[in-house]
């Protein structure tokens, strides 16, 4: 049974066009060198991964690489400059000028380590193993590099690197067949790609499962290639890692002797193989159906037709080597089964591919002419291709290839009744087959010694975790009751420090108290006294006003004496509205509340000075109604002069000769912020055409100002009577104010 490596796949972009076409806007648009020079080296290295092989790609890549050099030489970049050497170094090595590919890259090492990018350093070195050859001092070189990435991954703390890094390490040490230290180093990866959640781990399974197989531990060969499959399965991997995969299961199988099991695994790595044109996997998985269809004979029959069916369908779709690899494994089976026909046809059909055959080829391919021939008694003819065989074993100097000669020599010397020659030949034979055998145990003995390593490893390492895992409980034990002694004495400490801390803070904060109290009582009584001073300044204040008022008035009475017929109404109109701007102050000194005037109590008084002061006989009655509102100053006085103007004109106007009616004033709040003030009269009204806001009259223009002054909305209308209505927003201090006032009075 033949294992195979699986190859590294790189991803490859859905529309290349579309890509590129970004890629040069990218560049078309950069706009500092910096840009320009990233620019340059992504478009390099679009051209570099681009499938396919055409030379124009690379003399893209190399083109576009060398620019991005020289502008990352002007700014001095080392990372810049790194990343384009690094660039150039896979370009060089793709167009086969390895020594040049190497000095770039080396390059490239030396700026990542002085610029101390250990994840780009690391990457670096990673790309360096590929210079090494698979030589024992190549491979020796190999691990070095490789170790020495994952220090720089280590650094940079990128668990995902070092984990890859970790596979490569332990894909060298199976190649070394060094089996213990591959399967610790990919136990390693398996750790640090589960720490970072990284479900792709089909691949390392599928590695640890063959090295525990090749050592003969086909139990977890068994474990680790089933869990290579689960993981397959869950992530829908349909990648050539798939048919590899399946072919090593199929492998452990087999040394299992559980055939079918094994063929099955098999037919599912072919169709992987073929799905991906993976030409040196599908030789390979053919081989091994050829080799378990040998051992089970004619119950492979089936499998055997549909090899024959496969190669006839497909013949002029895969490669020579795919061909003749499969040719010469049916040749194989039909010679081992006996069919005289098939044997001849697939026979002849390597025959064709003789010139270009290589020693190991050929040399299998006459071992079978002569087990033909001598089936069907022509040994003419096999001794032909006997003495044709004996001049590649002189040549190859092999003993796999010495044992088959010798072997089909002494019987086709038996055959012909040459005994003599064919019992030199036969111990000949013996002896190359003893000194394979013992290749054969010394490798099985060496895989042994790998197996019993790993098993020793694992022992220790189990017994190590049990240690672990006992000392752990020990110090947590410890470390509990350390806990718990240390708690008890800090929280002891801390309890007998806050008491003390408590002590001297009530001490301290009873002298501070008595001595804040002391101080706040001098202030208040200060305070108190002040406030009185300022009640007291403010009453006088408005006393003052209001006597001031007062003496206006007695002035405009006196010179009303000499005035008569508009004149004089003028002058009393003034008078009015001094008065009620008099009537206010009043109102506040002689009240405990200096800074608010109760409305409903000003309107009463006003409403009776107005009808005292132009009583003319009339018959007017009036109708109150004020809801309990308080006004600061500034509110009161505009409110009192609209007051003034409105119940003026009413009792003046409103009801010429001798006519009787009704003026009502209402006061009301309609919202919990908004007052509505409405002076109303049942008389005569205002002309049909009159419109208020152009009347130019003193009183009218003085309502609208004062309106205004309140941020209020005056509104008079003419019709049937004369209404004058205010809406305006109290400020929220004296609306609260009189909210409570109105609780207060209600329950008393």
């Amino acid at each position: 049974m033949v294992f195979i490596m699986a190859p590294f796949l790189v991803s490859r972009a859905d529309n290349l066009d579309e890509q590129l076409t970004k890629l040069q806007n990218q560049l078309r648009s950069a706009s500092t060198p910096l840009e320009k020079a990233t620019s340059l080296l992504k478009i390099g290295e679009f051209y570099l991964l681009k499938p396919g092989e055409n030379p124009d790609d690379l003399l893209s890549a190399r083109r576009y690489s060398q620019a991005a050099l020289k502008i990352s030489t002007m700014l001095k970049s080392d990372i810049l400059t790194a990343d384009i050497l690094n660039l150039i170094s896979k370009i060089e090595k793709e167009s086969n000028k390895k020594e040049i590919g190497l000095a770039k890259l080396k390059q490239a090492i030396i700026l990542y380590k002085k610029a101390e990018m250990p994840i780009r350093h690391g990457q670096a070195l990673m790309e360096l193993r590929h210079y090494s050859d698979w030589s024992k001092p190549g491979m020796l070189e190999r691990i070095r590099v490789v170790k020495e990435a994952i220090d720089c991954f280590v650094r940079a703390k990128d668990k995902l690197e070092e984990a890859t890094a970790y596979v490569e390490l332990g894909d060298i040490y199976q190649l070394q067949e060094n089996s213990t230290q591959a399967i610790i180093s990919l136990r390693r990866a398996v750790l640090l790609y589960q720490d970072v959640h990284y479900k792709n781990l089909q691949s390392v399974y599928n590695l640890m499962g063959h090295i525990y197989t090749a050592t003969g531990d086909l139990k977890n060969g068994l474990k680790y290639g089933h869990l290579a499959v689960d993981a397959i399965l869950e992530l829908n991997d349909t990648s050539v890692v798939a048919a590899t995969t399946y072919n090593r299961l199929a492998v452990t199988y087999s040394k299992l002797d559980r055939f079918e099991t094994a063929l099955n695994l098999l037919q599912k790595a072919l169709t992987f193989s073929i799905r991906n044109n993976w030409d040196d996997g599908t030789v390979q998985i053919l081989a091994n159906i050829i080799d378990l269809s040998i051992k089970k004979g004619s119950q492979m029959n089936p499998q055997i037709t549909f090899l024959e069916r496969f190669l006839a369908s497909n013949y002029d779709k895969i490669t020579p080597y795919v061909k003749y690899t499969i040719e010469e494994d049916l040749r194989m089976f039909f010679i081992k089964s006996k069919n005289i026909y098939k044997s001849k046809f697939y026979l002849d059909k390597c025959f064709q591919y003789e010139p270009e055959g290589n020693i190991s080829f050929n040399t299998h391919l006459y071992y079978d002419a002569v087990q033909y021939y001598s089936l069907i008694g022509d040994f003419r003819r096999a001794k032909l291709y006997l003495k044709k065989m004996e001049v590649l074993k002189n040549k190859a100097d092999d003993p796999f290839i010495s044992q088959q000669y010798y072997q089909v020599s002494y019987k086709t010397d038996s055959a012909l009744g040459n005994f003599r020659n064919a019992f030199v030949d036969h111990i000949k034979y013996k002896t190359n087959f003893d000194l394979i055998k013992e290749r054969k145990s010394k490798y099985e003995l060496k895989a042994m010694a790998a197996r019993y390593d790993l098993e020793n490893k694992d022992a220790e390492i189990k017994l190590k975790s049990e240690n672990i895992k006992l000392l752990k409980k020990d110090i947590a034990s410890q470390n509990e009751i350390v806990l718990r002694s240390t708690k008890l004495r800090n929280l002891t400490i801390l309890a007998m420090g806050i008491l003390l801390l408590l002590l001297i803070s009530l001490y301290s904060r009873s002298h501070i108290v008595k001595k804040y109290s002391n101080s706040i009582a001098k202030k208040n009584i200060y305070l108190q006294k002040l406030l009185n001073e300022k009640e007291w300044l403010i009453r006088e204040v408005h006393h003052r006003v209001k006597n001031n008022l007062q003496m206006i008035i007695s002035l405009i009475d006196s010179q009303a004496s000499y005035l008569s017929n508009e004149a004089l109404d003028a002058i009393m109109d003034s008078k009015h509205r001094i008065e009620a701007m008099s009537l206010i102050h009043q109102k506040l000194y002689l009240t405990e509340n200096t800074s608010t005037i109760n409305m409903q109590i000003y309107i009463n008084e006003l409403m009776s000075y107005l009808k005292e002061s132009l009583d003319s006989g009339k018959c007017i009655g009036f109708s109150i109604d004020v809801d309990e509102i308080s006004m600061d100053v500034s509110h009161a006085i505009p409110v009192g002069l609209i007051l003034n103007e409105a119940i003026t004109n009413a009792i003046k106007y409103a009801f010429p000769k001798e006519q009787t009616g009704m003026i009502s004033i209402s006061l009301k709040y309609f919202n919990q912020e908004n007052v509505f003030l409405s002076i109303r009269d049942s008389g005569v009204g205002l002309p049909k055409d009159f419109q208020p806001q152009m009347v130019t009259s003193l009183g009218m223009c003085l309502m609208y100002g004062l309106a205004t002054e309140v941020s209020g909305e005056l509104d008079i209308d003419g019709n049937q009577g004369t209404s004058v209505q205010l809406k305006f927003r109290m400020p929220k201090v004296f609306v609260d104010r009189s909210l409570q006032d109105e609780i207060v009075l209600e329950n008393c």
